[in-house]
């Protein structure tokens, strides 16, 4: 009699993997999608910061979609700011993540997701000014001679609020559109804009008369991140958008999406090449 022998291809240990990877499908279909609400429109420019962290949200999202199951993003129109936004995601109502600096008091009120979104152009930078005060700025050369002119400001801002705690005359507004519109009327003379914002300010309000000044870059002394948050006891998101996070740093879909942000690019750029004067200024709100 002949004899056969039958050889299993796979150990013991893929096929229990494949199993539980089957029943874990089978039970993500059978489930409702996580609803995920964020703040903002459905239609944003495609060259505004904006729409990048919302894509970098979604590319999380995606990248942990097999393991994590499907989900719903939502956008709450409140027309509140970052505080509404901010209190809306502390008390668990209309906002689940939301992306800003990170500073110590934020860290204490929200979980902060540890990837910094804008590898590092966040801790410079460049003054939006009156197209013909450039000689003015031309002339300084240190923090004291800055203080000089008064600073712009959104009610909120991490920004403003370090240059008012550095001695800075600041005056603030929660109109982001009317922000813009009070320096092109000189109630201030200059914002101050990080590199990744800077390249989309010059061109969105060019007709106003604004430009990038050209011989100054801030720098915060000790770095300031941008990432995202969520609420306090929602362990679960804001691992998976971590997880997410590093599979696409890993695997380069998180460069890609940074590099086709005009803006971005153009703030590395110029930080590489700078010739400016650097002048470095306390972050009082650091981790």
């Amino acid at each position: 009699m002949a004899l056969f022998r039958f050889t299993w291809p796979y150990s013991i240990l893929q096929c229990a993997t494949a199993i539980a990877l089957c029943l874990l499908l089978a039970a993500q279909a059978g489930a409702d999608p996580l609803r995920i609400s964020i703040t903002g429109n459905v239609h944003v420019n495609k060259t505004e910061p904006a729409y990048f962290f919302e894509q970098l949200l979604i590319l999380a999202l995606e990248k942990t979609r097999l393991t994590d199951g499907d989900y719903v993003l939502l956008h709450n129109v409140h027309n509140g700011g970052i505080a509404r936004d901010r209190a809306m995601l502390i008390a668990g109502a209309g906002i689940d993540v939301m992306w800003a600096s990170a500073t110590k008091e934020r860290e204490l009120q929200m979980r902060v997701v540890p990837v910094d979104l804008l590898k590092n152009l966040n801790n410079y930078r460049v003054l939006l000014i009156n197209k013909d005060s450039q000689q003015l700025f031309a002339k300084v050369k240190t923090l004291d001679e800055l203080k000089k002119f008064s600073v712009g400001s959104g009610e909120h801002w991490t920004d403003g609020s370090i240059f008012r705690d550095n001695g800075f005359n600041v005056a603030v507004t929660s109109s982001y559109s009317g922000l813009f519109k009070m320096l092109a009327a000189r109630r201030f003379n200059f914002i101050s804009r990080g590199l990744h914002e800077i390249g989309y300010d010059t061109k969105e309000y060019k007709d106003l008369g604004l430009i990038q000044e050209q011989t100054i870059l801030l720098k915060y002394d000790v770095p300031i991140r941008y990432a995202f948050f969520v609420n306090k006891n929602n362990l679960a998101l804001g691992d998976r958008i971590e997880r997410g996070l590093k599979i696409a740093q890993q695997d380069g879909s998180f460069d890609q999406l940074f590099y086709q942000m005009p803006s971005f690019k153009e703030g590395e750029e110029l930080l590489k090449s700078s010739r400016r004067t650097l002048i470095e200024i306390k972050n009082t709100k650091a981790e």
